[in-house]
């Protein structure tokens, strides 16, 4: 309920402060230079030419106010296993991935792409595959350490939905959830003339996108999860009709949580602010 009270309020100072001031905060825009309409279009939008930025600065007590406010929000956060069915509004989960589209990327580059799986039938063959797998990198892949970690969210001290009755690991969230969104990464590229484009950075580019759509979801009250689903990779690519210049990167499934969902009980719910930053 406390955590459901901080969105809430959140949101609703946000309204009333967009309200108030027809903006939804700083307004950053590159001014299109004099010789835009000469300039030679090349590959990821770049030009020749550099663009001025104006930037509008937002008041100190505003930022104060946005920095704890959106740490609020976000400290709501956690990893959902259990889904609601109910759908979200449309078009809301495209945003929300656009948004992950603004990140910033090696070279800009931008070496991602995004399958949202809404077909129940495609999620099935998903879930069969990963499970598969994960049996396999719980008995043979996985250290024992690795394995004992993993306790409380998939292990032995997890809710015991994500088991079956002999043991093994199951994931009902790649069924349950109304979408399950495949972040491929893109190795390299190939241009229109069928030449290699090498991309870079590429999974750091990936894990920012990622970051940013974890952040997007959340804004909106939707809750997701990061899978690696390690050994189903390529199967799952092949699934979703993906070329051999992408490899999965992360399975996230996307919804509301379930009117039953648990979560590990954690205290502190993160790492002290000690423990996270220093000013030199």
């Amino acid at each position: 309920l406390m955590a459901t009270g901080a969105c809430v309020w959140w949101l609703q100072r946000r309204q009333l402060k967009m309200g108030r001031s027809g903006s939804s905060g700083a307004c950053w825009r590159q001014v299109a230079p004099a010789a835009a309409a000469l300039a030679e279009v090349k590959g990821f939008g770049e030009t020749n030419l550099q663009a001025l930025l104006e930037v509008d600065r937002l008041p100190p007590a505003v930022m104060h106010e946005r920095a704890q406010a959106f740490f609020d929000l976000m400290n709501t956060r956690r990893t959902m296993r259990f889904y609601s069915s109910d759908e979200p509004p449309t078009g809301v989960i495209e945003a929300c991935v656009a948004t992950a589209g603004t990140s910033p990327s090696g070279a800009h580059h931008q070496p991602w792409f995004f399958a949202i799986v809404r077909s129940l039938e495609l999620k099935k063959q998903i879930r069969v595959l990963v499970e598969e797998e994960e049996r396999v990198n719980y008995e043979r892949r996985m250290r024992k350490s690795w394995v004992n970690d993993l306790s409380s969210m998939t292990g032995t001290n997890a809710d015991k939905r994500l088991k079956t009755e002999d043991g093994a690991p199951q994931k009902p969230y790649l069924t349950e959830a109304p979408a399950v969104i495949a972040l491929f990464k893109q190795t390299h590229g190939v241009d229109k003339e069928g030449n290699r484009v090498d991309n870079y950075y590429v999974n750091e580019s990936c894990g920012i996108a990622a970051g940013m759509l974890i952040a997007a979801l959340h804004n909106v009250g939707l809750a997701t999860l990061t899978s690696t689903p390690m050994g189903a990779e390529v199967t799952i690519r092949e699934l979703l009709g993906r070329p051999d210049t992408e490899k999965l990167f992360l399975l996230m499934p996307v919804g509301y949580p379930a009117a039953d969902a648990t979560v590990p009980y954690r205290v502190p719910l993160r790492k002290p602010l000690d423990e996270l930053m220093q000013t030199l």
